[in-house]
């Protein structure tokens, strides 16, 4: 019996013939994460099943109002670590928004200096702390259109 690794804990599973496919194992977590990304692509590929679900959702919160409020009284000690991993993302937006605005200039571009040949050292936006030791080095060089 030949075996396959799963997508989601990279363990070795034994091959069904039911499903020669398969691409998760059968352990829970697994399964969860292959139904997640299920949904996940379902709902970025299919419209009305978005607008069902969008629908359904609204549905549970009218018939449950008070879910929310119920669920922060009876777990505190988890929307306590929720708000300070809120806090500690906004913190870092504000961070990364800050710097952004430091560096990318709407105006630095004019007609007078529009020659941006150069290198430049190219650090991802995603991960901004500045000083960064992986940063891409790339040349910039201007290409002639030749005459129109």
């Amino acid at each position: 019996m030949s075996k396959k690794r799963c997508r989601y804990c990279r363990c070795l599973f034994p091959l069904t013939k039911r499903n020669p496919d398969q691409k998760y194992c059968s352990k829970p977590d697994c399964q969860r994460a292959r139904k997640r990304r299920w949904q996940r692509k379902k709902m970025q590929v299919d419209q009305a099943y978005r607008l069902n679900k969008r629908a359904s959702d609204q549905r549970w919160s009218a018939r449950n109002p008070d879910y929310w409020n119920n669920y922060r009284e009876n777990n505190p000690g988890y929307t306590r670590s929720n708000r300070e991993k809120q806090r500690y993302r906004n913190r870092r937006r504000r961070a990364i928004e800050s710097i952004s605005s430091e560096i990318a200039k709407l105006d630095a571009l004019s007609a007078e200096n529009s020659d941006i040949s150069g290198t430049y050292a190219m650090i991802s936006v995603q991960d901004l702390l500045i000083a960064k030791m992986d940063a891409k080095i790339v040349k910039i060089t201007e290409v002639s259109m030749g005459c129109a």
